[in-house]
């Protein structure tokens, strides 16, 4: 076994260019970075890979376009980021963002005065993790009864722009792929409704960089959690080529293509913590778990079922 098997890293917001150069640097010092060209062709073509990595971006954060893309160019490393071609284009935040800033003792109360049965919950348990659980529709109201308790409006955009994107694009060294319109949780939604999201940001992203896209990464992106076989068969309609999870595993030809795991890297992280974490792979969740108790995805488990109960029709699956 190598001792850095292949890896998909997966990045977010980015905060300082000096940590992020660091990271770049001791990702090449460690692996061959590969593009997602390269990607494809080891799950379609045969191409070998060995001490291999890929970096990912999620959600299009304009912190990419003025912290990470420099530094993709000074060092000329190819990368894949994942976008809503709505958001893009509408400059608006995705709901995460949106309530990103809220006071949180007050959004829990909105929270529990519109689903009481939620009290029952251990208090301790992230509202980002109750979110995950409700569908868009439900989370877009908790926001707005928010905004209208709290007498504000929306956030300011944090998203990259349309020329933004076309300018990272354009540069050669960056793929680029769906990440639905609206970033919900796909399995919690009705079919209907996965379908859409799916599909209207694969064929919207396509007409705005005038190719086809061939690459998706599911919202939040916990195999059977957050997506299933559902949202897969979708994207075979789409001729999806590549779609990314988020498992801490590497990436093998035992892989399904359209559910090849990726290690999401904590900003800020420490490289001691990085190297451990590459290294451990699904050991650190494990190890996490010992010593921290119950993790988010536990109590996701623990959300949905109360949800399911007080909600008869509630879609997930």
């Amino acid at each position: 076994m190598k001792l850095f098997p292949n890896m998909i890293i997966n990045f977010h917001k980015v905060w300082d260019s000096k940590w992020m150069e660091r990271v770049f640097l001791l990702l090449k010092n460690i692996y061959n970075i590969v593009s997602l060209e390269d990607i494809e062709d080891y799950y379609y073509k045969g191409k070998e890979l060995h001490i291999c990595c890929h970096i990912t971006f999620d959600d299009g954060d304009r912190s990419f376009y003025t912290i990470a893309f420099p530094l993709i160019k000074k060092h000329q490393i190819p990368v894949s980021i994942y976008v809503s071609p709505q958001i893009i284009k509408s400059g608006k935040n995705f709901w995460f963002q949106e309530r990103s800033h809220y006071n949180q003792e007050v959004f829990r109360f909105i929270i529990y005065k519109k689903y009481p049965y939620l009290k029952q919950l251990n208090p301790k348990i992230p509202l980002i993790t109750i979110l995950n659980s409700l569908t868009l529709e439900q989370i877009w109201e908790l926001i707005n009864e928010y905004r209208l308790f709290m007498h504000i409006g929306e956030e300011q955009g944090a998203y990259m722009s349309e020329s933004e994107l076309k300018e990272v694009y354009d540069s050669g060294l960056v793929a680029i792929g769906a990440h639905t319109q609206n970033h919900p949780i796909l399995a919690n939604e009705t079919e209907q409704t996965s379908r859409y999201e799916i599909q209207s940001s694969i064929l919207e992203l396509s007409d705005m960089l005038g190719t086809q896209v061939k690459y998706f990464a599911y919202p939040n992106g916990i195999p059977s959690l957050d997506f299933g076989e559902r949202e897969m068969d979708v994207l075979k309609t789409m001729d999806i080529k590549l779609a990314f999870s988020i498992k801490n595993k590497s990436f093998t030809k035992e892989n399904n293509p359209l559910s090849i795991p990726r290690m999401v890297i904590e900003t800020n992280g420490s490289l001691t913590y990085i190297v451990s974490k590459l290294l451990l792979e699904s050991k650190a969740d494990k190890i996490k778990r010992i010593v921290l108790g119950k993790q988010a995805k536990d109590y996701r488990e623990e959300v949905r079922e109360l949800i399911i109960n007080n909600q008869p029709n509630y879609s997930q699956y």
